[in-house]
């Protein structure tokens, strides 16, 4: 008498598991850019005197799908477009490294100056901001912690779910 049995062996469907993967890590990196900017824009007084500081954000909020508000600006001119022109921001995502981030910069001379220095008010090289006291700022320190506690917190997707089983 012969017995035969159809062996099957398991395999894991990794393409599949990636792209969970990528829109898994990419929901956790839109929440973790959002406690990021809102570390900057609550913990450190970033100025909305005349709204260009603020508005270096504002690319990378909508990358973000959240938003930098502004409001009153009481200078004689609202630099608000000065601000968004002087940025950049933008979520990054690269599926063949699995990878997620995001990216914001800018090159708004007062910003820069008042992250690391202590300003004064006065004319150029001593930019006027009317948070004096809260200079230097500092913020991408305080927000790369908050950044950090979160992602400590991520979990992967259970790869269970896309094990599979075939004939060998």
């Amino acid at each position: 008498m012969k017995f035969t049995f159809d062996f099957r062996g398991m395999e894991l469907d990794l393409a599949a598991y990636e792209d969970y993967l990528l829109k898994s890590l990419g929901f956790d990196n839109k929440i973790a850019g959002q406690k990021w900017l809102n570390e900057i824009l609550k913990g450190t007084p970033i100025p909305t005197w005349s709204g260009a500081s603020r508005a270096t954000f504002q690319k990378l909020a909508a990358a973000l799908g959240t938003s930098v508000p502004i409001g009153f600006t009481p200078a004689p001119k609202n630099l608000t477009a000065l601000g968004n022109a002087l940025s950049e921001g933008e979520v990054i995502e690269d599926k063949k490294r699995v990878y997620v981030g995001f990216r914001y910069s800018t090159s708004l001379l007062h910003l820069h100056y008042n992250e690391y220095n202590q300003a004064t008010m006065g004319p150029y090289p001593r930019p006027y901001t009317n948070n004096v006291r809260f200079t230097p700022y500092r913020f991408q320190g305080r927000a790369q912690k908050v950044w950090e506690e979160y992602a400590k917190k991520v979990r992967l997707p259970d790869p269970y779910r896309f094990i599979k089983t075939r004939a060998l």
